[in-house]
């Protein structure tokens, strides 16, 4: 028999209205246990890729977890993705914080697709795209909510558990951290976490972690990295970002460990499956450049990766090009990152998409 938990009350005042915030289930411990899936049972992760942005879908068939959303210019683009999949509802829609490389595509999520529960990081932000996201949350009747460390819900016959959301004035560091358990498969998702947070982090070896802010060296310390010994490590980065994610320390930190890595700037959206008894990653691991100096900490890879003018050359002799619906990458082979139903276009075709790193 559950007892009854202790409603605590927030408030958070965004163009002079006080929003109420009630903290999710008190900070209390789940005391059932997870219990292994069958084998048929498969949860599905895509890493989205938005750029240098944070775009995270956990999926059990026509429900999902969304857990950031985007930029600014992703209002349409995760929306669309996320129905692509079969998707009918999301349980929860999880801003990890406020920043608008992880909240500005959320008030499109919103406004298109069926919500039930919000979660949201301490503090706020006076920023045009918090605003826009608290107006479509208002406009939808939900009422954000602010998750205390601890604390767990279920989705599926897996089972969420905060283990940061610090009340600081870092925005990065008030990143809701979160450990998903399905079965014996762990998965860790850092937000923009940094080693502030990671120092007190309690947390032992998981299968797959999303890394820290982009593969900033302001985070996954390599201390940490010892400390959670990932299986699987994920770089939601854009490719020629302006900030060099992800930075040459981190790359030489994950070598090091012989931890291989998979990144939205090399592969696209990314897409793994997790039965309860092992995670699998439909695409190849990807290289270990960083993203400062496109060099390689690997040696003999320096010139691997082509600059964009050599990229278009190349794809304008080769005449055919190959994209999805969904995607923001063009590729050379309809078979590149796994793609399903290629679309065959010309180089004038592709849009805004990008070349893949992979196959130019």
């Amino acid at each position: 028999m559950r007892t009854k938990k202790k409603t605590t009350f927030y408030t958070l005042p965004i163009l002079g209205v006080f929003i109420l915030l009630i903290s999710f289930l008190g900070g209390c411990h789940s005391n059932k246990e997870i219990t292994t899936p069958s084998i048929q049972e498969t949860i599905k992760l895509h890493f989205i890729d938005t750029g240098n942005s944070d775009a995270i879908l956990i999926q059990d068939g026509k429900i999902g977890v969304l857990i950031d959303g985007g930029d600014n210019d992703d209002e349409e683009f995760v929306p669309n993705y996320i129905k692509a999949q079969g998707i009918e509802k999301l349980n929860y829609v999880i801003a990890t914080h406020p920043d608008a490389d992880h909240i500005g595509g959320l008030d499109g999520v919103v406004r298109n697709i069926k919500v039930e529960r919000v979660l949201v990081s301490n503090g706020d932000a006076d920023t045009k795209t918090y605003r826009d996201f608290i107006s479509a949350l208002i406009d939808k009747g939900l009422s954000p909510s602010v998750p205390l460390v601890g604390s767990t819900f279920s989705f599926g016959k897996g089972e969420f558990k905060v283990l940061s959301a610090a009340d600081v004035k870092d925005p990065n560091e008030r990143s809701i951290v979160l450990l998903y358990t399905y079965g014996k498969d762990k998965m860790l998702f850092m937000g923009d976490a940094g080693t502030e947070v990671e120092k007190n982090l309690e947390c032992g070896p998981v299968d797959l972690i999303k890394l820290g802010h982009h593969g900033s060296s302001s985070s996954s310390s390599l201390a940490f990295l010892k400390q959670v010994t990932p299986q699987k490590a994920v770089l939601t980065v854009g490719s020629g970002n302006k900030y060099g994610h992800p930075h040459k320390e981190i790359m030489e930190h994950l070598k090091t460990l012989n931890i291989p890595v998979y990144r939205t700037d090399e592969g696209g959206t990314l897409v793994f499956e997790s039965t309860g008894k092992g995670i699998k990653a439909l695409q190849e691991p990807h290289s270990y450049l960083n993203g400062s100096t496109n060099q390689s900490v690997v040696e003999g890879q320096m010139n691997e990766t082509p600059t964009p003018i050599e990229s278009t050359i190349k794809n304008e002799a080769l005449g055919k090009v190959y994209f999805t619906s969904t995607s923001k990458k063009y590729h050379s082979t309809p078979t590149c990152s796994n793609m399903k139903a290629p679309i065959e276009a010309t180089i004038k075709e592709v849009g805004k998409r990008k070349a893949c790193q992979i196959c130019f």
